[in-house]
């Protein structure tokens, strides 16, 4: 069941495939490992359940492997952008860079792909 109101789920996904697009222009590559990305995705808040699955490509960059994925709140879903080592990849251990949500203006996604992606550090709090 998909509760958010404000947006569909494949109009999220659609972001998710435009974060995919940012991080290919950043200078990411699409990894030549046949494991795609984004297993069945379950994800609980109180009384909420949500299931999906959403098979997305393994990108590298700078030796790492890194991965769109989501994380769903309560008020609306998020982006993360899972990373790792090619054994954490098919360990299924990476790690979550901080999520940001899905409906930034597009002028600020990159900002937020170049942060997942070591390019720029976090702006402190």
């Amino acid at each position: 069941m998909w509760w958010y109101k404000n947006v569909t789920r494949a109009e999220f996904e659609a972001v998710k495939d435009k974060v995919g697009k940012i991080m290919l222009s950043m200078g990411a590559e699409i990894s030549d490992i046949e494991l795609p990305c984004g297993q069945k995705t379950t994800s609980c808040s109180g009384d909420f359940e949500e299931s999906h699955i959403s098979n997305r490509p393994v990108f590298t960059y700078n030796g790492e492997y890194y991965c769109v994925d989501e994380v769903l709140f309560r008020d609306k879903p998020f982006i993360v952008i899972a990373f790792g080592t090619k054994d954490d990849l098919l360990k299924n251990t990476m790690e979550d860079a901080e999520p940001f949500p899905y409906d930034l203006p597009d002028d600020e996604l990159p900002k937020e792909v170049s942060y997942s992606l070591g390019i720029l550090p976090y702006p402190e709090v």
